[in-house]
């Protein structure tokens, strides 16, 4: 319901502007004076220092061409796989210990078996070779390639531990090596070579990730879109609930509907981007991509089921119109007497006259659309709200106002005879807070605006506590 979902938004925009203070790193990517922010390297390191996976000198530099370690190797690699850098069980490496420097990042690395050292020593102030790199990143991420691969690299042996993975490298189009014919494995990687390398190897994932930055906004939210949620298609983390950036993973073909909300520190106006996902074998691994679209090109209209409007008959014929008065084009709308749903394929705030040939009713409809679906609230028009038992979950005791990190709107809501009695004291979103005499407990969203000049409650129900 659109009610409850413009509350989740409220809830984590209030979060965010009272709660969060995300401090830009120390050297900030557009502050590294010795990078081309033009080119792929540049581009790369930009991409993986505004997501906190590398970062730059204290004297604001990168130093791109300085050779790097295998400790920072190690913690780019991880980081960017997302590893859990916390909870790891010692590699026993002799060199490296709890509380070392880039512990975690070696320990994770180690404990999903992409590193595994040598003579147990991981030697982690040694500069990284290239070799060593290809087979950290085609474990990292999985890189294989297929069976008749041929290198054109003269300085690779073959039946050498590494070839398969610079085969891997070289099959993804990973690396092409130092020349036409030369690898270089022996030769220490630069710093923005590794930056290329990891940025080239994690779109191989299949995965697409989406940035706050590219809408110029500071957080961002996903939701899935359309009637029928594409959960088996492609996923997200969804226990962040806002987040700079989100990683759209692939699980099987198909196209599905994303819908990412998006919101800055300094306003509570909300930005929405519409995305079809689209996801495709490619040479045997599922590849995502993004297909930005405008959402009234792939609307879906979703019908009304009257019956969850409490009439008090059962109608057997409607009208509508616009908030002036005027009737609703045939072709803008359609009843199902037998299965008493109602569409409205346009936008905007209408009546409803329902009748069953001897009684009519009026209330008010808004239409709008968000998540690629087109739906209906049917509002009650009336200047005091009457709810009894029969709509309530229990007969309540007591009601309260709930606040939940914003400020409530006001309303009288009072308990008379066992009925809850709301009377609206401006327009905008309240929760009610029910108790029962067993000390059942409810919540009620109580909206409340003005439509065609008349006050129009829109009520729903949500059992459990926020």
């Amino acid at each position: 319901m659109q009610s409850q979902r413009l509350f989740q938004l409220a809830i984590a925009t209030a979060l965010a502007t009272s709660a969060i203070i995300v401090a830009p790193p120390a050297h900030a990517a557009s502050f590294f004076p010795d990078i081309n922010p033009s080119n792929e390297e540049g581009k790369a390191i930009i991409q993986l220092a505004d997501r906190g996976i590398i970062s730059g000198y204290m004297d604001g530099t990168f130093k791109p061409a300085n050779p790097i370690t295998r400790t920072q190797a190690a913690k780019i690699l991880a980081g960017i796989l997302k590893l859990d850098t916390v909870h790891v069980k010692n590699p026993q490496f002799k060199d490296i210990k709890p509380g070392d420097e880039n512990y975690g990042a070696i320990a994770a690395l180690a404990n999903a078996g992409i590193i595994n050292g040598a003579n147990g020593y991981f030697y982690p102030t040694q500069n990284i070779t290239r070799e060593q790199m290809s087979k950290m990143i085609a474990k990292g991420f999985g890189l294989t390639s297929p069976s008749n691969t041929q290198l054109p690299f003269t300085d690779v042996k073959k039946g050498n531990e590494f070839e398969p993975h610079i085969k891997a490298l070289f099959a993804n189009g990973i690396t092409k090596g130092t020349s036409a014919t030369t690898f270089g494995p022996k030769s220490n990687v630069k710093r923005s070579q590794l930056a290329a390398f990891v940025v080239r190897a994690e779109k191989m994932l299949g995965n697409a990730t989406i940035y706050a930055k590219q809408f110029k906004q500071d957080y961002i939210f996903a939701f899935y879109g359309g009637l029928e949620p594409a959960t088996d298609i492609f996923a997200w983390d969804e226990n962040e609930d806002m987040t700079e950036s989100i990683t759209i993973t692939p699980l099987k073909e198909g196209t599905g509907k994303l819908v990412i909300t998006g919101f800055t520190d300094d306003s509570e106006d909300f930005t929405e981007i519409f995305y079809l996902v689209h996801v495709k074998n490619v040479n045997g691994k599922l590849k995502t991509t993004l297909e930005e679209v405008k959402e009234e090109d792939y609307i879906e209209n979703l019908s009304f089921d009257i019956t969850e409007s409490h009439l008090p008959f059962v109608p057997t014929e409607l009208t509508v119109h616009n908030t002036n008065g005027q009737a609703l084009a045939p072709n803008l709308y359609s009843f199902n007497q037998q299965d008493q749903t109602l569409s409205i394929l346009q936008n905007g705030q209408f009546i409803v006259t329902f009748s069953d040939g001897t009684q009519q009713q009026k209330m008010a409809a808004e239409v709008y659309s968000y998540d690629f679906v087109r739906n209906i609230d049917l509002y009650h028009l009336t200047d005091e709200l009457i709810l009894t038992t029969q709509e309530l979950p229990f007969e309540p005791a007591y009601v309260a106002l709930e606040s939940f990190g914003f400020e409530p709107v006001p309303v009288k809501a009072t308990i008379l005879n066992g009925q809850l009695h709301v009377t609206p004291k401006a327009e905008g979103l309240a929760i009610l807070h029910l108790t029962g005499k067993n000390e059942e407990t409810a919540y009620l969203y109580i909206e409340s605006k003005k439509i065609a000049g008349q006050w129009a409650f829109l009520v729903s129900e949500d059992e459990e506590e926020f």
